[in-house]
């Protein structure tokens, strides 16, 4: 069997392929390595137990601190590994500090790489991920654009169209996979909250975080909202030591929990009345499920929901966030608004990339 080699780091990144893993498992010998940027037991563990994913061949534990240093450290223990498997393909996905060292390593030793979730662009080069999307791209042979925005983008960069394979959306099987299992376990309840009577708020990014003066006024915002509905919170540990070095005040009838496992937030997130959040993978899980979504960044990467009227893009400015917020509380006409428009999602994505690079790659 021929080898292939899928580095990843995230829990974005274990849920969103934890569909395909498998069948790849299946297919190659495949070696499975993890980076080890999220390596705690609420960001990481859970996600292997409760996706039923068998632990990864290697560990980089490139761990938490800056950009250079978790990708270069990824980069030198990610080096020895492709030296001594010598694998046919390396396969990375979307944007993390986790693609951009598979890339960069493994085209340097002129193995083929794989690119899932290609294309995508905020166009904002200050976003890490930004730099992390279009490096992978570029140093990719095989790309898996989500949607039509993003195959558009890569033409764009005179990446040449017989490299580019519009597929679909991986995260759309893993949430297909999971969606039983969430709605039994009705975690509402937990909290003392009703189906579709509280506000699901994820809120992480380090644009958001970071930036003192930004951070207070998306509290500001998120404080207002709760004086109209209850908010529930899985709060990150990096925005909660902020928060709490800030002494930044959070009203009451804002829910802290701590981050939750995958099962766990998909119960929330299905049961809510909407989503708050600032996370990409969050907005693609919100469509799939038909949750209304208000995007807390001043830009998105996927442009098609927003264009399409899916998921709304509220900015970063409380002056903004705050009355389209109200208008979804208030007005229940504009839930059902947004939850009748519909997303043609396609199917058999994970079977079409296994397909693709056996034809492509692995001849």
């Amino acid at each position: 069997m021929k080898k292939v080699v899928t580095v990843c780091g995230t829990r974005p990144e274990w849920t969103k392929l934890s569909a395909l893993i498998p069948m790849l498992d299946k297919e190659f010998n495949h070696i499975l390595v993890h980076t080890g940027q999220h390596y705690s037991y609420n960001m990481d563990k859970i996600f292997f137990e409760e996706l039923q994913l068998r632990q990864p061949n290697y560990t980089l534990e490139v761990g938490s601190g800056t950009q250079a240093e978790q990708v270069g450290k990824g980069m030198i223990e990610f080096e020895k590994i492709l030296l001594k498997e010598k694998p046919d393909v390396v396969i990375t996905f979307a944007d993390t500090n986790a693609p951009i060292t598979g890339s960069l390593v493994a085209s340097k030793l002129h193995i083929p790489v794989v690119h899932i979730e290609a294309g995508a662009r905020s166009f904002n080069r200050i976003m890490p991920e930004e730099i992390n999307r279009i490096v992978t791209d570029h140093c990719s042979d095989l790309l898996f654009p989500a949607d039509k925005s993003a195959y558009k983008n890569l033409v764009k960069e005179n990446i040449p169209k017989n490299k580019i394979f519009l597929v679909g959306r991986t995260v759309y099987e893993a949430c297909l996979r999971t969606k039983k299992l969430a709605l039994k376990l009705n975690l509402p309840e937990k909290y003392n909250l009703q189906k579709e009577n509280y506000v699901l708020l994820t809120m992480h990014r380090a644009e958001n975080t970071n930036d003192l003066e930004r951070l207070k006024g998306l509290i500001y915002a998120i404080n207002e909202i709760s004086n109209l509905v209850k908010i529930v919170y899985p709060m990150h540990p990096r925005t909660k030591r902020i928060i709490g070095e800030n002494n930044l005040k959070i009203n009451d009838n804002v829910i802290i929990i701590e981050p939750q496992g995958y099962l766990e937030f998909t119960s929330l997130l299905i049961n809510s009345k909407f989503v708050m959040s600032d996370s990409g993978t969050v907005q693609e899980e919100a469509v799939i499920y038909n949750i209304p979504c208000v995007i807390l960044r001043n830009e998105t990467e996927w442009t098609e929901f927003v264009e399409k009227g899916k998921n709304i893009l509220a900015t970063t400015d409380p002056n903004k966030i705050i009355p389209i917020a109200k208008e979804l509380l208030i007005n229940p006409n504009k839930i059902s608004e947004l939850k009748s428009i519909k997303i043609n999602q396609k199917k058999n994505t994970c079977k079409k990339i296994i397909e693709i690079i056996k034809n492509e790659l692995i001849k």
